[in-house]
């Protein structure tokens, strides 16, 4: 079981499930209830799909990403015995056609399940192309993509981006067609301006591009020695491994002056956007959160990237990014607890 849950990446489909959460929870629905406070209830604003349901929509996501972990391992196998002797579990604890099984079953179940919640809710378009083209991206990677420059990590980061973004498109699709059903007035509709979870969910989908395409890079260059054996054509093959750090280096250097740029404009406006008449003032715990838990550690990283020579310190770099992405959503925990206290303070 231990072998089966390494082969997985339990902790990273755990990180996936936790982050559409956070975004259904803490950013979504206090927003919801932001609106619905504006309104004085005159239009009851509430998920519309149920728990279950969006449970269902989660878990489809996480057995496609764990089918294609498994898939990546059952193709790497030879290189894995170079960069990971210690955790290759393909061909020894568990067996290949075994796990190209699983890789299949669990490709299956999750498109399914992702394909009938789209059509339950009316989504079907946008579902069917997520839940198709996603395998079959993860598919082509394994096989060929994460061997070429750079395009295999792009598709990858793609894909990361694409989870903050899941759960909150198809709910504020389905609550779009409620509003219309119900027929209220232009005036009404614009007061719930569901354009801003909207642009709230692609910032954090920006910010997972990012954090996945530098660590993407950096596991690279941790398995240098064995892509090179083998044929790869990576970027820190291609480019030089000082030149691949450069690249890390600037990349993490955007993110900061994201991050930077989004407490600049949150100041500007000097509030947490209640409604058009009533807000409140920009917490200053929210600035000390973002520099102190994500621009200084980021920062920090940036000094132990230039400084990094062993796969010991790359594998540390790889390890930290994903504390940086899940300290990146822990945010809308702050977020949800401002917007709730404004609302009770009224």
């Amino acid at each position: 079981m231990y072998d089966f849950l390494k082969l997985i990446r339990f902790p990273n489909l755990l990180i996936l499930a936790f982050t559409q959460y956070v975004m259904r929870w803490c950013m979504l629905s206090p927003y919801l209830a932001a609106r619905r406070y504006e309104l004085n209830n005159f239009f009851q604003l509430k998920f519309q799909i149920t728990e279950l349901d969006f449970f269902l929509l989660v878990l489809s996501t996480v057995l496609i990403a764990a089918a294609g972990y498994i898939i990546n391992d059952y193709f790497d196998v030879r290189i894995d015995e170079v960069n990971r002797p210690s955790t290759n579990v393909v061909g020894k604890t568990i067996k290949r056609r075994v796990a190209m099984a699983t890789h299949m079953t669990f490709n299956i179940v999750g498109v399914l399940i992702g394909l009938w919640i789209s059509w339950k809710y009316d989504v079907f378009r946008a579902g069917s192309f997520l839940f198709i083209a996603s395998p079959a991206l993860l598919w082509f990677y394994s096989t060929n993509l994460k061997r070429q420059f750079l395009i295999g990590n792009i598709i990858i980061a793609l894909l990361s981006a694409l989870i903050p973004l899941v759960g909150v498109i198809y709910e504020l699709m389905t609550i779009a067609r409620s509003l219309k059903e119900a027929q209220l007035s232009s005036e009404l509709i614009s007061r719930v301006n569901l354009l801003i979870p909207a642009y709230f969910a692609i910032a954090y989908s920006l910010f997972a591009f990012l954090v996945t395409l530098i660590r993407e890079i950096v596991k690279d260059i941790e398995d240098y020695e064995g892509d090179m054996e083998y044929g790869c054509k990576t970027l820190p093959i291609v480019m030089g491994i000082s030149r691949a750090k450069s690249v890390v280096i600037g990349l993490s250097g955007v993110l900061v002056s994201g991050l930077v740029y989004v407490l600049y404009k949150w100041n500007e406006a000097n509030e947490i956007q209640l409604s058009e008449n009533e807000a409140g003032s920009f917490p200053f715990y929210f600035f000390a959160y973002v520099v102190i838990v994500l621009i200084l550690p980021i920062g920090w990283m940036m000094y132990r990237i230039y400084k990094a020579s062993s796969k010991k310190d790359w594998r540390f770099l790889s390890g930290m990014l994903k504390y940086i992405m899940v300290a990146g959503v822990s945010f809308l925990f702050l977020y949800s607890h401002e917007i709730y206290s404004v609302i009770s303070g009224q």
